[in-house]
């Protein structure tokens, strides 16, 4: 196979004018990297060809004069040509992902930080959400619309939040779109309706009305509505309508959080050819079931013995049938098929040491697309064609983050202290011996989340400046199976705690991090695990970074739980007894913290409100403890906007240096 790798592709020339696809090795001499390398937004992603391969759309990082943000890009194959036909300043709307209908329309999501305040007979509502949009773009014309009407939600006294849900693209069908809507109730939201969406006049018909408790509709290949999810309290039912009783049927029931759990995925072309996740010794695995077979048999079609099965379904564009999962733990798309599974093996040899994904395939299967990366490429997009088999690398991640100049992660595990095993991705600084380094903890969010080992520009920031990096998959992180995941409920600021801790001492007691010049730093729940860091052992870390963290669980929970529902999941992650959950809220023990702490948090935030990064800057100066607080304007919770993230990475820098600086010949202060 003949693969072209030209890693240094610059995409954006100006913010009108592209140039094409050419890369140069010698684009940008080997420096040092500076902390705006690591701030700024991805030069590249989101890269799809349409369904013919004869455009390529992608997002692009605009960056000319006072003008910021990022732009939707479309390149016609054949001429090589590139033209913008969205921009956004990530301020009033943020891109979330881009998809093709057809070869001329492209489908944008995008959501948007905003307040629902009016009233309904004389109540008042008042909450925070986010607005989610869909955008059509016509790549011809460079109109863009709206698939529905103004007039449409107009019939809501609420307007939902959710406007971008595509139930079935149709993509034999270049006029109508499945959309999912809440249906109507006397103006009030109820139930989630399938509307048949004529995207050219905006006119919607109903195609599946709504049924009590189900949403999460699913078409199979035909474009029918087959699937449901029914919830009623922690029971979930999904439904299945049976295309000779025309009746809707529970094929399985579990309780949330169980084993029993199934997440349905999709259908094959046989239209009773069904697939799901479901757990298989303690691990979720892909099966495929025949709905015809009255015992539901599960046919075991790809497991891991160490890792949760994620990821989509891949369908052939040619065929229909499903020949493989879009995502896995420890490598790239896994497939079924013996001529796809034969690609793979190829690339995989001709790009080793990546994670390799092989997506976007075109209608003939002649050209798709590969995005590889791994710790220290931040990702590379390939064009693959075959007939000759060929990649030519099209657009690079962050195009200054050059591999060589970046760090490697490698995977470690160690032990809690009460026996249970922690799977870790260590970091470590390509300038200095792996001996007796300042040393910064950096849990995930979620945090039923997990890391995975590929680039994190933070992490990479971090080992730049000269620390060991360690990332950890502490109980309750996702993708190790139900016993680890579950073991994180109702332990917030305990077992979970003690697994972030127990590896910091691992390293300590490998030679590795200092143990004088130990830091925790996070985002989100990592941010609450920071802060909670510095509350349960203020002797052992040196400083806390708290990037949009929870400070106050009590508040978290209570904000959360709806109040109507007999049951509420929260509750069973993080607990409902009162005095537990101010047990466990950092912003309740200012007065035992003695590290410094640095505050940061997106005034737009609707996943951690900011009202927990203001709770914990006056308690933290009620207390008289050192803290520094940035509050980033018009963000929310993901740090999308490019000026924010620079002032974020600037205020990690310059707070580092003072409070745990990682030059040589500068002390460490001891508390």
């Amino acid at each position: 196979m003949k693969i072209f790798r030209k890693p240094h592709h610059n995409i954006l020339l100006s913010f009108f004018c592209f140039i094409s696809l050419v890369f140069s090795a010698t684009c940008f001499a080997i420096s040092k990297l500076t902390t705006e390398d690591f701030a700024q937004l991805p030069d590249v992603s989101n890269l799809v060809l349409s369904p013919s391969g004869k455009k390529l759309a992608s997002t692009v990082r605009v960056s000319v004069g006072d003008t910021q943000g990022v732009a939707v890009q479309v390149m016609d194959m054949a001429t090589q040509k590139s033209k913008i036909v969205l921009f956004t300043d990530n301020s009033k709307f943020f891109f979330k992902w881009i998809g093709w209908k057809d070869d001329t329309t492209l489908m944008v999501s995008t959501f948007t930080p905003s307040e629902r305040d009016t009233w309904i007979g004389m109540s008042a509502v008042r909450f925070k959400t986010r607005d989610h949009d869909l955008l059509l773009i016509d790549t011809e014309s460079e109109k863009v619309s709206q698939p529905i009407s103004k007039k449409f939600l107009q019939r809501y006294k609420i307007t939902p939040s959710v406007r971008d849900w595509v139930v079935d693209s149709l993509y034999d069908d270049p006029d109508h779109l499945l959309m999912a809507f809440p249906g109507m109730d006397i103006g009030f939201m109820s139930g989630l309706v399938v509307y048949k969406v004529n995207i050219k006049n905006q006119r919607a018909t109903i195609y599946h009305s709504h049924k009590s408790n189900i949403g999460d509709w699913m078409t199979d290949q035909q474009h029918r509505v087959r699937v449901g999810t029914k919830v009623e309290g922690d029971q979930v039912s999904i439904m299945v309508y049976d295309l000779d009783s025309k009746k809707w049927q529970a094929l399985w029931t579990y309780k949330i959080f169980s084993d029993a759990q199934v997440d349905p995925l999709g259908f094959g072309k046989d239209p009773n050819e069904f697939y799901i996740r479901a757990y298989h010794q303690s691990r979720q695995a892909i099966f495929k079931v025949n709905l015809k077979d009255p015992a539901l048999k599960r046919e075991l079609v790809l497991s891991d013995p160490h890792y949760d099965v994620k990821g989509n379904l891949v369908f052939s564009p040619v065929t229909g049938e499903v020949i493989g999962v879009g995502a896995s733990a420890d490598g790239g798309t896994r497939f079924f098929d013996k001529n796809m599974q034969n690609l793979q093996a190829k690339i995989d040899k001709a790009i080793p040491g990546h994670r390799n994904y092989i997506y976007s395939m075109t209608n003939d299967l002649n050209k798709f697309l590969v995005f590889s990366s791994n710790s220290t490429d931040s990702g590379t997009y390939y064009l693959g064609s075959m007939n000759p088999l060929k990649l030519d690398a099209v657009a690079y991640g962050y195009k200054k983050l050059l591999p060589e100049l970046l760090s490697k992660t490698e995977r470690i595990e160690y032990l809690a202290r009460d026996g249970v095993k922690i799977e870790a991705f260590l970091t470590l600084p390509n300038d200095k011996s792996a001996k007796n380094l300042p040393t910064l903890m950096f849990p995930h969010g979620g945090p039923h989340a997990r890391d995975t080992g590929v680039f994190d520009y933070w992490a990479q920031f971090f080992a730049n400046k000269g620390y060991a990096v360690l990332q950890m998959n502490f109980r309750g992180s996702d993708g190790h199976g139900i016993e680890h995941r579950n073991a994180g409920f109702k332990s917030w600021g305990k077992e979970m705690q003690n697994d972030i801790e127990d590896g910091a001492r691992k390293l300590i007691a490998d030679g590795i991090a200092d143990p004088n010049a130990i830091g925790i730093v996070g985002g989100s729940y990592g941010g609450y695990a920071a802060l909670m860091g510095v509350v349960k052992t203020p002797d052992f870390y040196r400083c806390a970074i708290s990037v949009n963290g929870v400070s106050n669980v009590y508040d978290l929970v209570k904000d959360r739980r709806a109040f109507w529902l007999s049951y509420n999941a929260i509750d069973e992650q993080i607990g409902n007894d009162n005095s537990t959950l101010k047990a466990i809220s950092p912003v309740n023990f200012a007065d035992k913290i003695k590290a410094p702490v640095l505050l940061i948090h997106g005034t737009d935030d609707r996943q951690v409100e900011i009202k927990h990064s203001y709770q914990m800057r006056d308690a933290l100066q009620k207390a008289n403890k050192e803290v520094t607080f940035l509050e980033l304007p018009s963000e929310d919770h993901y740090l999308s906007n490019e000026k924010n993230r620079m002032d974020t990475f600037r205020a990690m820098d310059t707070f580092l240096d003072r409070c745990l600086p990682a030059k040589a010949g500068q002390p460490v202060a001891v508390n």
